[in-house]
Protein backbone atom coordinates (compact mmCIF):
# COMPACT_ATOMS: atom_id res chain seq x y z
CA UNK A 1 0.00 0.00 0.00
CA UNK A 2 1.47 3.35 -1.08
CA UNK A 3 2.16 5.99 1.53
CA UNK A 4 -0.12 9.07 1.47
CA UNK A 5 1.38 12.15 -0.16
CA UNK A 6 2.84 14.57 2.38
CA UNK A 7 1.49 18.11 2.34
CA UNK A 8 0.99 21.07 4.67
CA UNK A 9 -2.16 23.03 5.24
CA UNK A 10 -2.10 26.79 4.73
CA UNK A 11 -2.12 27.42 8.50
CA UNK A 12 0.71 24.94 9.03
CA UNK A 13 2.74 26.51 6.23
CA UNK A 14 2.26 30.05 7.61
CA UNK A 15 3.22 28.94 11.12
CA UNK A 16 6.28 27.09 9.86
CA UNK A 17 7.37 30.05 7.71
CA UNK A 18 7.22 32.40 10.70
CA UNK A 19 9.20 29.94 12.84
CA UNK A 20 11.84 29.51 10.10
CA UNK A 21 12.25 33.29 9.78
CA UNK A 22 12.89 33.51 13.54
CA UNK A 23 15.37 30.61 13.33
CA UNK A 24 17.21 32.26 10.43
CA UNK A 25 17.73 35.35 12.57
CA UNK A 26 18.71 33.32 15.64
CA UNK A 27 21.09 30.92 13.85
CA UNK A 28 22.90 32.56 10.94
CA UNK A 29 24.06 30.28 8.14
CA UNK A 30 27.12 28.19 9.07
CA UNK A 31 28.24 25.58 6.53
CA UNK A 32 30.25 23.70 9.21
CA UNK A 33 27.46 23.28 11.79
CA UNK A 34 23.81 22.85 10.83
CA UNK A 35 22.69 21.17 14.06
CA UNK A 36 21.35 24.19 16.06
CA UNK A 37 19.23 25.33 13.12
CA UNK A 38 18.13 21.77 12.29
CA UNK A 39 17.14 21.15 15.92
CA UNK A 40 15.00 24.29 15.98
CA UNK A 41 13.56 23.48 12.52
CA UNK A 42 12.46 20.00 13.61
CA UNK A 43 10.78 21.46 16.70
CA UNK A 44 9.02 24.04 14.49
CA UNK A 45 7.74 21.29 12.18
CA UNK A 46 6.51 19.30 15.18
CA UNK A 47 4.82 22.41 16.58
CA UNK A 48 3.11 23.10 13.24
CA UNK A 49 2.03 19.51 12.43
CA UNK A 50 2.21 17.70 15.78
CA UNK A 51 4.25 14.85 14.26
CA UNK A 52 7.75 13.61 13.51
CA UNK A 53 8.74 12.68 9.95
CA UNK A 54 11.48 10.86 8.11
CA UNK A 55 14.70 12.66 7.08
CA UNK A 56 13.44 12.70 3.47
CA UNK A 57 10.36 14.74 4.46
CA UNK A 58 12.53 17.16 6.41
CA UNK A 59 14.81 17.62 3.40
CA UNK A 60 11.77 18.47 1.27
CA UNK A 61 10.59 21.01 3.85
CA UNK A 62 14.07 22.56 4.10
CA UNK A 63 14.22 22.86 0.32
CA UNK A 64 10.92 24.75 0.42
CA UNK A 65 11.45 27.00 3.45
CA UNK A 66 15.27 27.23 3.81
CA UNK A 67 16.91 26.05 0.58
CA UNK A 68 20.39 27.22 1.60
CA UNK A 69 20.34 24.84 4.57
CA UNK A 70 21.39 21.38 3.40
CA UNK A 71 22.15 19.12 6.38
CA UNK A 72 23.00 15.48 5.80
CA UNK A 73 20.52 12.64 6.24
CA UNK A 74 22.52 11.43 9.25
CA UNK A 75 22.25 14.86 10.91
CA UNK A 76 18.49 14.97 10.34
CA UNK A 77 18.10 11.41 11.68
CA UNK A 78 20.20 12.17 14.78
CA UNK A 79 18.30 15.36 15.58
CA UNK A 80 14.98 13.60 15.05
CA UNK A 81 16.10 10.85 17.41
CA UNK A 82 17.12 13.41 20.05
CA UNK A 83 13.76 15.21 19.73
CA UNK A 84 11.84 11.93 20.02
CA UNK A 85 13.79 10.90 23.09
CA UNK A 86 13.10 14.31 24.63
CA UNK A 87 9.36 13.75 24.05
CA UNK A 88 9.64 10.30 25.63
CA UNK A 89 11.34 11.83 28.68
CA UNK A 90 8.54 14.37 29.10
CA UNK A 91 5.95 11.62 28.76
CA UNK A 92 7.62 9.60 31.50
CA UNK A 93 7.69 12.64 33.82
CA UNK A 94 3.94 13.10 33.42
CA UNK A 95 3.06 9.50 34.41
CA UNK A 96 0.36 9.48 37.15
CA UNK A 97 -0.52 5.82 37.81
CA UNK A 98 0.27 2.26 36.75
CA UNK A 99 -2.16 2.22 33.78
CA UNK A 100 -0.83 5.51 32.41
CA UNK A 101 2.72 4.25 32.89
CA UNK A 102 1.99 1.12 30.86
CA UNK A 103 0.38 3.19 28.10
CA UNK A 104 3.26 5.68 28.04
CA UNK A 105 5.76 2.82 27.98
CA UNK A 106 3.95 1.51 24.91
CA UNK A 107 4.10 4.96 23.29
CA UNK A 108 7.77 5.33 24.21
CA UNK A 109 8.54 1.89 22.82
CA UNK A 110 6.70 2.73 19.59
CA UNK A 111 8.67 5.95 19.24
CA UNK A 112 11.89 4.08 19.98
CA UNK A 113 11.00 1.56 17.30
CA UNK A 114 10.34 4.41 14.86
CA UNK A 115 13.70 5.98 15.74
CA UNK A 116 15.57 2.76 15.15
CA UNK A 117 13.66 2.20 11.90
CA UNK A 118 14.65 5.67 10.68
CA UNK A 119 18.27 4.95 11.61
CA UNK A 120 18.12 1.72 9.64
CA UNK A 121 16.56 3.53 6.67
CA UNK A 122 19.37 6.10 6.80
CA UNK A 123 21.93 3.32 6.96
CA UNK A 124 20.34 1.63 3.95
CA UNK A 125 20.56 4.90 2.03
CA UNK A 126 24.26 5.18 2.90
CA UNK A 127 24.81 1.55 1.98
CA UNK A 128 23.34 2.19 -1.45
CA UNK A 129 25.83 5.02 -1.88
CA UNK A 130 28.97 3.29 -0.60
CA UNK A 131 28.47 -0.28 -1.85
CA UNK A 132 29.52 -3.46 0.08
CA UNK A 133 30.74 -1.51 3.10
CA UNK A 134 27.29 -0.04 3.57
CA UNK A 135 25.72 -3.50 3.26
CA UNK A 136 27.54 -4.74 6.36
CA UNK A 137 26.35 -1.67 8.23
CA UNK A 138 22.80 -2.37 7.10
CA UNK A 139 23.09 -5.92 8.40
CA UNK A 140 24.35 -4.56 11.71
CA UNK A 141 21.46 -2.11 12.00
CA UNK A 142 18.99 -4.80 10.99
CA UNK A 143 20.31 -7.02 13.79
CA UNK A 144 20.09 -4.12 16.22
CA UNK A 145 16.50 -3.51 15.07
CA UNK A 146 15.64 -7.15 15.79
CA UNK A 147 17.26 -6.90 19.24
CA UNK A 148 15.34 -3.71 19.93
CA UNK A 149 12.07 -5.38 18.98
CA UNK A 150 12.82 -8.22 21.40
CA UNK A 151 13.66 -5.72 24.14
CA UNK A 152 10.41 -3.91 23.33
CA UNK A 153 8.41 -7.11 23.85
CA UNK A 154 10.26 -7.82 27.10
CA UNK A 155 9.65 -4.25 28.31
CA UNK A 156 5.94 -4.54 27.54
CA UNK A 157 5.72 -7.86 29.40
CA UNK A 158 7.59 -6.39 32.36
CA UNK A 159 5.32 -3.34 32.36
CA UNK A 160 2.24 -5.57 32.40
CA UNK A 161 3.73 -7.62 35.23
CA UNK A 162 4.54 -4.50 37.23
CA UNK A 163 1.01 -3.19 36.68
CA UNK A 164 -0.42 -6.48 37.96
CA UNK A 165 1.89 -6.41 40.99
CA UNK A 166 0.90 -2.81 41.69
CA UNK A 167 -2.79 -3.72 41.54
CA UNK A 168 -2.20 -6.65 43.91
CA UNK A 169 -0.26 -4.38 46.27
CA UNK A 170 -3.08 -1.84 46.24
CA UNK A 171 -5.60 -4.56 47.06
CA UNK A 172 -3.38 -5.75 49.92
CA UNK A 173 -3.11 -2.17 51.19
CA UNK A 174 -6.89 -1.81 51.02
CA UNK A 175 -7.34 -5.03 53.04
CA UNK A 176 -4.79 -3.84 55.61
CA UNK A 177 -6.55 -0.49 55.90
CA UNK A 178 -9.87 -2.25 56.54
CA UNK A 179 -8.23 -4.51 59.15
CA UNK A 180 -6.64 -1.46 60.75
CA UNK A 181 -10.01 0.28 60.98
CA UNK A 182 -11.55 -2.83 62.55
CA UNK A 183 -8.71 -3.09 65.09
CA UNK A 184 -9.00 0.63 65.83
CA UNK A 185 -12.70 0.16 66.60
CA UNK A 186 -11.87 -2.79 68.89
CA UNK A 187 -9.18 -0.79 70.69
CA UNK A 188 -11.57 2.14 71.12
CA UNK A 189 -14.20 -0.19 72.59
CA UNK A 190 -11.68 -1.71 74.98
CA UNK A 191 -10.44 1.74 76.01
CA UNK A 192 -14.01 2.78 76.81
CA UNK A 193 -14.49 -0.42 78.84
CA UNK A 194 -11.24 0.22 80.75
CA UNK A 195 -12.30 3.81 81.45
CA UNK A 196 -15.69 2.63 82.69
CA UNK A 197 -14.03 -0.02 84.88
CA UNK A 198 -11.68 2.60 86.31
CA UNK A 199 -14.65 4.79 87.17
CA UNK A 200 -16.39 1.88 88.89
CA UNK A 201 -13.23 0.98 90.85
CA UNK A 202 -12.91 4.61 91.98
CA UNK A 203 -16.52 4.62 93.13
CA UNK A 204 -16.03 1.34 95.01
CA UNK A 205 -12.90 2.71 96.65
CA UNK A 206 -14.72 5.84 97.78
CA UNK A 207 -17.56 3.72 99.16
CA UNK A 208 -15.08 1.41 100.97
CA UNK A 209 -13.18 4.35 102.46
CA UNK A 210 -16.44 5.91 103.60
CA UNK A 211 -17.53 2.57 105.18
CA UNK A 212 -14.15 2.25 106.91
CA UNK A 213 -14.43 5.76 108.32
CA UNK A 214 -17.94 5.05 109.55
CA UNK A 215 -16.76 1.78 111.15
CA UNK A 216 -13.91 3.61 112.86
CA UNK A 217 -16.31 6.21 114.22
CA UNK A 218 -18.69 3.52 115.44
CA UNK A 219 -15.80 1.61 117.05
CA UNK A 220 -14.71 4.76 118.88
CA UNK A 221 -18.26 5.24 120.19
CA UNK A 222 -18.45 1.63 121.42
CA UNK A 223 -15.00 1.91 122.99
CA UNK A 224 -16.05 5.01 124.88
CA UNK A 225 -19.23 3.26 125.99
CA UNK A 226 -17.20 0.27 127.16
CA UNK A 227 -14.93 2.52 129.23
CA UNK A 228 -17.98 4.20 130.81
CA UNK A 229 -19.67 0.85 131.47
CA UNK A 230 -16.47 -0.58 132.94
CA UNK A 231 -16.25 2.37 135.34
CA UNK A 232 -19.91 1.99 136.20
CA UNK A 233 -19.43 -1.73 136.83
CA UNK A 234 -16.55 -1.04 139.19
CA UNK A 235 -18.62 1.52 141.08
CA UNK A 236 -21.54 -0.94 141.28
CA UNK A 237 -19.22 -3.67 142.55
CA UNK A 238 -17.81 -1.43 145.25
CA UNK A 239 -21.28 -0.28 146.25
CA UNK A 240 -22.53 -3.88 146.35
CA UNK A 241 -19.56 -4.91 148.48
CA UNK A 242 -20.31 -2.06 150.89
CA UNK A 243 -23.95 -3.07 151.24
CA UNK A 244 -23.01 -6.71 151.69
CA UNK A 245 -20.56 -5.95 154.45
CA UNK A 246 -23.17 -3.88 156.24
CA UNK A 247 -25.69 -6.68 155.79
CA UNK A 248 -23.30 -9.24 157.27
CA UNK A 249 -22.65 -6.98 160.25
CA UNK A 250 -26.38 -6.61 160.79
CA UNK A 251 -26.69 -10.42 161.05
CA UNK A 252 -27.76 -11.31 157.54
CA UNK A 253 -27.17 -14.90 156.47
CA UNK A 254 -24.27 -15.58 154.19
CA UNK A 255 -25.35 -17.27 150.94
CA UNK A 256 -24.50 -20.96 150.59
CA UNK A 257 -22.57 -20.36 147.35
CA UNK A 258 -20.27 -17.94 149.09
CA UNK A 259 -19.74 -20.41 151.96
CA UNK A 260 -18.80 -23.16 149.50
CA UNK A 261 -16.32 -20.92 147.64
CA UNK A 262 -14.82 -19.54 150.86
CA UNK A 263 -11.23 -20.66 151.23
CA UNK A 264 -10.37 -22.82 154.34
Amino acid sequence: MARPTFSLTDDQARLLASRVAALQATYPYDSRNHRPFVRGFLRAVQEATGQLYSPAIYQRLLAAFAPERRPSTATLAAEKQALALEDVFHLKQGAGNATESVQQSAVSSTQLHAIVSDAVDAALVRSARFGPTGSSQADFYAARLHDTEQELLAARAQAAQLAAELMAARQAISSLEQETERMRAVVTQQANAVEKLGTEVTDHRKFAMQAIEESRGEARVWKERCVILEGQRKMDAELLETFRQKAYRAGAAIPEALLQNKPR
